[in-house]
């Protein structure tokens, strides 16, 4: 009973021994056949990583890429002389990443802005018009932490707003299966916010939510939906929908 008890002692003693001995061989099998193909590794490699360009950033942090007529209203007096606090006239675009006005000064030197610095600013819009685009600070909205502009679609006793911004959207490349993207990608958000005074509160457009935010003309409103039939999921057809109440 003694001699088995200590071969089993033996065994357990060695087995670590060779399992770590038959690892080392293994791997340095594997380094020798890489090695025979002119492919040379270290002990300290690792292998089967997949080799390749690293992502990039795709999309554009600005609401508009084309440079736009405008205004730009400042919350303090600007320039040399500090007589003013706007600009006229001036090249403007939005950038809804870095939270910035870009001031084109000229055709080499651009000027940006940061948000919190500019009360409003006017500028062409691609719809023909003019849109205003309101620092969110100006507004109060309960329980959320809004950065940016609103742009103000309609103007009145109940304002129509909307609320652009952009995040990142995170590459979902798998390294183990070699599948997916590498690149990070900008994606854009319009949310719609209506106003009553300063205070703002997120909506979501459709017919019966509308005619709940306008209870007190709910007929003559429930008549002109029905009548005109706007589209509420589109620009045109909720600015139709505002500019009308707004006239009751």
């Amino acid at each position: 009973m003694r001699s088995i008890f200590i071969l089993l002692s033996l065994l357990a003693s060695t087995l670590p021994l060779l399992a770590q001995e038959q690892a080392e061989y293994m791997n340095q099998t594997t380094r020798d056949r890489i090695n025979f193909a002119n492919l040379n590794i270290n002990n300290n490699a690792t292998l089967f990583s997949i080799k390749g360009p690293a992502g990039t950033l795709l999309g554009t942090p600005y609401l508009d890429t084309t440079w736009q007529a405008g205004n730009v209203k400042f919350y303090n007096k600007v320039g040399m002389s500090l007589t003013t606090d706007s600009l006229a006239g001036v090249p403007v675009r939005l950038d809804l990443l870095a939270n910035e006005v870009d001031v084109r000064a000229n055709a080499t030197s651009i000027k940006a802005v940061k948000v919190s610095a500019v009360r409003y600013v006017d500028m062409n819009n691609a719809y023909g018009s003019v849109s205003r685009f309101i620092n969110v600070q100006e507004f109060q909205s309960e329980g959320q932490s809004l950065t940016g502009f609103f742009e103000q679609i309609v103007a009145g006793k109940l304002g129509l707003l909307l609320h652009p911004s952009v995040h990142i959207q995170k590459g979902n490349y798998n390294v183990a299966m070699n599948v997916g993207s590498k690149d990070d990608q900008l994606i854009k958000k319009m949310d719609w916010y209506v106003a009553r005074g300063r205070q703002t509160v997120k909506f979501s457009p459709g017919k019966k939510t509308v005619l709940e935010l306008m209870a007190d003309k709910k007929e003559q409103m429930d008549t002109f939906l029905k009548d005109k039939k706007p589209d509420l999921k589109t620009r045109e057809g909720l600015f139709a929908t505002f500019a009308y109440y707004n006239t009751l």
